[in-house]
């Protein structure tokens, strides 16, 4: 089988895509992968560590940005249609996978105007822009969550959120001192989260020599988180981005974080607790209803940007390291609604796309 998958720009869209070109790679050693994405997005660094190959293309956003780049974007975007195609006539896959994000719609769109078998994912309950444009053009579009099915019609079928092989062999953690606190705002960090915990530290020093912290932080505020543990005397472990990120999940008795798709789909299968902030500018404020679907099963804890301080943080950490029956509990919760076998029932989508086309032709 030759497979294009296409986009990421985020490790939320990126990740899924790792964990289905492995589930590929277990059914057929002689497939053939290509991911395909943009130059400045996080794949440019993991796809090549992960062992797989990658064409990327110039292109860039067009949510977030001036109007000046916005319109510099939306032409790159077509020079991408055509840069795409090449991609398609030297490689010849029998199927394209979008992943989501703005990498993926070039690729995407290359495909349509070619005629090639085409299988969306979509992790979160409101799809992203490249899915929304697209997704009627797709021969299935592998949804996380069923409120989503309505954006695609017939076309939707509900799978989960694939998530890598190691974080469903994560072991249920045996909970002691000093109790592990891992923090993270998505691939990228998140200012918010940063500066909570920074503030959270001065209402946690009785706690000194209770607590570790393992933190990533994004690039922009990694020196001034790591001052602040120093300063408050912790013991941390501070990067920017951690390349092994289900031994941190492993080593974890707690984790802070935002509610993406992806993320609450780890957290779920390595059946970690988790204090989850939404991300208040997630389109359609999607982060929060991932995270309230968590918490109204009692599978994680919500707490608001808007309500977030470091004293409310400080007060949840050890209202939940200090409670382990209530740790337990949650994890169990957690494991109890993981889909475990997302990568798998996509794998069948995209073997199935390909059978239709075939019988099309």
């Amino acid at each position: 089988m030759r497979v294009i998958i296409a986009g990421g720009g985020t490790g939320g869209h990126l990740f899924p895509g790792i964990a289905v070109a492995r589930e590929i790679q277990r059914r057929d050693a002689q497939s053939d992968i290509l991911f395909v994405g943009a130059k400045q997005g996080i794949e440019s660094k993991i796809v090549p560590r992960e062992g797989f190959r990658l064409k990327t293309l110039p292109i860039g956003g067009i949510k977030g940005v001036g109007f000046a780049r916005r319109v510099r974007n939306l032409v790159g975007m077509v020079e991408g249609v055509f840069k795409a195609q090449g991609i398609l006539r030297n490689f010849k896959p029998d199927v394209v996978i979008g992943v989501g994000g703005y990498a993926s719609f070039p690729m995407l769109m290359a495909a349509i105007l070619g005629g090639y078998p085409r299988v969306i994912m979509e992790q979160n309950a409101t799809p992203g822009l490249a899915n929304r444009a697209l997704g009627r053009w797709v021969h299935f579009a592998a949804v996380s969550d069923p409120q989503t099915q309505s954006y695609f019609g017939g076309r939707a079928v509900v799978t989960g959120n694939p998530v890598r092989p190691e974080f469903k062999s994560i072991p249920p953690k045996e909970h002691h001192v000093p109790y592990t606190i891992l923090i993270f705002g998505g691939s990228q960090g998140a200012q918010s989260v940063n500066r909570a915990l920074m503030e959270a530290l001065q209402h946690l020093m009785d706690w000194k020599d209770r607590l570790r912290f393992v933190h990533q932080t994004g690039e922009r505020q990694l020196d001034e988180v790591k001052r602040a543990y120093a300063s408050a005397g912790f013991e941390a472990d501070v990067r920017v981005f951690f390349d092994d990120f289900h031994q941190q999940y492993a080593a974890a008795d707690l984790i802070v974080s935002r509610s993406g798709a992806t993320t609450v789909a780890e957290i779920k299968a390595a059946g970690r607790t988790a204090v989850l902030i939404p991300f208040p500018f997630a389109t359609d404020d999607h982060q929060t209803k991932n995270a309230r679907v968590m918490a109204d099963e009692n599978a994680a804890v919500l707490i608001h940007n808007a309500e977030l301080t470091g004293k409310r943080l400080a007060d949840t950490i050890r209202e939940l390291v200090g409670d382990p029956v209530r740790l337990k509990e949650i994890e169990s919760n957690a494991r109890r609604i993981a889909i475990l076998d997302a990568e798998q029932r996509i794998v069948n989508l995209v073997e199935a796309a390909i059978d239709r086309h075939a019988e099309a032709v």
